[in-house]
């Protein structure tokens, strides 16, 4: 069985005065049903049938926005698919007259400046080819910059397409998305290398609803990169831009899903600002420095994602050294919230590098949360799989309110792996439970320590590990239906999502860790 995540694409080269190679692969992802890319989800047929100045005008709707009409942006705008002439200020005339849907077939174009528009009503492009790399948007060599910022306005859609820097290590592309509501970026791939910000980057996209009823929806989204990792700011002075970014302004719903982002030099997802829920489901996430999901908070959820750390195997043409790769850190800045969950999520960790904490880890400026039917494989030595900290000593924001209780439920650790922190950790949260859950781990490790929790619970928990089983430091814990023996379930071992056909070792039955 091969390891490799990311196998090889057709190259696609741009004009010569473009110079550009692609490197990707055919989405192998057949772990879940979700989890298939959807290019051809959703299909309509639409076809351009009329130039913005003809006399007829079809209608359409795609994913719930309803267009006035639709045109061939070749046919009826003549726009050049050569990636010659610039397209922008063509672009920017269909956004100002909104009610429009521009259909791209399969070429490159060439976007000179960034647009920028306040109240894009009803406003889309959509590539016509079968994947969403038969539709580049490329600019400049070298240049960072967004292609397009939107702010405000009900009815985006960008769909079947990419965005294309190259892999020249200077210079990447971005969209900034801001609508009120009915915000949707659907297969949307980014590729190119993606450099630290001393050799320009952004932000490759921002999603957000301004409307605290409003929603946003990624789907489909493909990153892979590869990229130079540079340490934190004020370690190094040089930083990396991350793949998706959500502010403060995001106040409605963002659900990221069915998504694919490997290698970023810095969070996969950041989205510890905003006071607007996201959540990302059936998506995956493999060699991301630092973390690959910021989120915390009610309303906010991490659901059916699977997170794979491999450094020690990690894309060749990656530039720099892997820091410190979280799958999840659970935090909520200075809102100080409690609520939220990760569910049905698995996570991997074959190596790391030694700063890596844990695969999730629950700041101190998060309340309450819970992580259900949720399995960890921790081959990676020194990496705890949870690690829950004190609220009062919050390290990335404030104090939040309470509770404080964490809740484990049909939770599966497995592993082979020593280091100095138990497999779980809980600081500092009353009324924390762990229940129904399995850990079997070899290795100079222990189980779970409960720190300074009163009124804590395990129980129907097996805890089979080398090391001390359970710690309990100034904590009242009750436990019951307490086994040491038997294995648990665990991940497959195929960092492609497999569904157990290609995947090493299957799950185990012994230990019942059912809710």
């Amino acid at each position: 069985m091969s390891d490799k995540t990311v196998g090889s694409e057709k190259e696609r080269g741009d004009p010569e005065n473009r110079d550009r190679t692609v490197d990707g692969d055919g989405f192998g992802l057949n772990r879940r049903d979700a989890l298939k890319m959807s290019a051809t989800a959703a299909a309509v047929g639409l076809t351009g049938l009329s130039a913005m100045t003809g006399s007829a005008a079809a209608d359409a709707n795609r994913h719930g926005i309803s267009f006035e009409r639709v045109v061939n942006a070749v046919d009826d705008l003549g726009l050049d698919p050569n990636g010659n002439e610039p397209i922008d200020s063509a672009i920017d005339e269909t956004i100002e007259e909104g009610d429009v849907l521009i259909e791209f077939p399969p070429g490159t174009y060439f976007w000179e400046d960034t647009v920028a528009e306040s109240n894009v009503n009803n406003w889309g492009i959509r590539g016509l080819g079968d994947d969403p790399t038969d539709v580049r948007f490329v600019s400049e060599k070298g240049t960072a910059k967004f292609l397009l910022k939107t702010n405000g306005g009900d009815g985006i859609l960008i769909e079947n397409l990419a965005i294309d820097y190259g892999f020249d290590h200077s210079g990447n592309l971005g969209l900034m998305l801001k609508a009120d509501d009915n915000l949707r970026v659907q297969d949307v791939r980014f590729v190119g290398f993606n450099p630290t910000q001393s050799n320009g980057t952004v932000d490759n996209l921002s999603p957000q609803a301004l409307d605290p009823d409003g929603q946003a929806i990624v789907d489909g989204l493909v990153r892979i990169g590869p990229t130079e990792i540079a340490s934190h700011g004020h370690l190094g002075g040089d930083v990396n831009e991350g793949c998706v970014w959500v502010g403060d302004k995001h106040v409605g719903e963002l659900i990221i899903r069915n998504s694919r982002i490997e290698n970023t030099g810095t969070n996969a997802i950041y989205a510890r600002k905003p006071t607007g829920s996201v959540k990302v489901e059936d998506s995956l996430f493999v060699n991301n420095n630092q973390t690959s999901i910021r989120i915390g908070g009610k309303h906010s959820y991490v659901r059916g994602c699977r997170f794979v750390v491999d450094t020690d195997n990690a894309k060749e043409t990656n530039v720099g050294e892997f820091i410190n790769p979280h799958a999840i850190i659970w935090e909520t800045d200075n809102r100080g919230e409690a609520g939220g969950y990760i569910g049905d999520c698995e996570f991997i960790y074959r190596s790391a590098p030694a700063k890596t904490a844990a695969a999730v880890r629950i700041d101190g400026s998060a309340g309450r949360m819970a992580i259900y039917n949720s399995q960890f494989r921790m081959d990676a030595d020194g990496v705890a799989a949870i690690r829950a900290d004190d609220p009062k000593d919050p390290r990335l924001g404030i104090t939040p309110e309470e509770p404080w209780a964490v809740t484990l439920g049909n939770v599966s650790v497995t592993g082979s792996s020593s280091g100095p922190y138990p497999a779980i950790s809980i600081e500092n949260r009353n009324g924390s439970t762990i229940r129904n859950s399995c850990l079997h781990l070899t290795g100079d490790r222990d189980g779970i320590l409960i720190r300074n929790c009163d009124n804590s619970v395990i129980r129907n928990t097996n805890i089979n590990v080398d090391g001390e089983a359970t710690i309990f430091e100034g904590s009242d814990v009750s436990t019951s239906g307490i086994t040491n023996s038997g294995s648990c379930p665990a991940p497959g071992d195929s960092s492609s999502g497999g569904d157990g056909t290609d995947s090493d070792d299957g799950e185990e039955e012994e230990c019942s860790c059912s809710n």
